[in-house]
């Protein structure tokens, strides 16, 4: 192999390197966001909110999938192998930019239907449907939709963390806490944030590692 298809090689072995670290990133990130959210489960009238973090969870799986065996392919120095892989990159690049697009584009259509989630939650939220606010404030730390006010009768024991619902809340704890609705906003808005910029500086890294593969693929034939 020359000193320019060595060049490619281990460029391309080291972008896979660290490839593979971004896609332990995207499961870490997508795992926080569930964690995060708790036991918090969308309603069957509102989006469903855990889709954005479990396709995160999956691309990064594929990602970190695609980039080891492109580390290995790179060593064997297969052309055909390396072929393959690069399109894989390509393929990866238009999924993570339409991505990257459609949360921005789509942003505050998100954020908007992630509100109703909250209004939805709070209309619904009684013994026949068990209680679904109690999930989010325990997830949140939040307390009724915009305060503790909203609650006309007895705060619930959600509110001071409590999954038990017979214990009483004290209002040293309830009359600081948030609004579920702000509170719920807020974690998407700054989580799709990061979302969108993360996917579309991955989605350029993803560009380059097509680039540099097409490059090595076409010295290895050549050779």
């Amino acid at each position: 192999m020359n000193c320019l298809s060595s060049t490619f090689k281990y460029l391309l072995y080291i972008l896979n390197v660290i490839f593979v670290a971004g896609g332990l990133l995207l499961i870490i990130v997508g795992s926080i966001m569930l964690s995060s959210m708790g036991s918090f489960s969308s309603l069957d009238q509102a989006v469903d909110t855990q889709f954005i973090p479990v396709s995160i969870i999956v691309i990064g799986s594929i990602i970190f999938v695609v980039a080891f065996f492109g580390c290995c392919g790179t060593i064997r120095e297969n052309s055909c192998c390396t072929t393959i892989y690069a399109v894989c990159m390509f393929i990866l690049f238009v999924l993570q930019l339409t991505l990257s697009i459609w949360i921005f584009v789509q942003n505050d259509k998100f954020i908007g239907k992630m509100g109703d989630v909250v209004d939805t939650v709070w209309n619904e939220n009684d013994s026949t449907n068990g209680y679904p606010m109690d999930a989010l404030q325990l997830a949140f730390g939040c307390c009724g939709k915009t305060n503790f006010l909203d609650y006309t009768t007895e705060v619930p024991a959600s509110c001071c963390g409590y999954t038990d619902r017979s214990k009483t809340c004290s209002v040293d704890i309830y009359a600081e806490l948030p609004g579920c609705k702000q509170e719920f906003l807020d974690f998407w808005s700054s989580n799709t944030k990061i979302i969108s910029w993360s996917s579309l500086f991955i989605a350029l890294f993803e560009l380059g590692i097509f680039i540099v593969s097409c490059c090595l693929a076409s010295a290895m034939r050549k050779r």
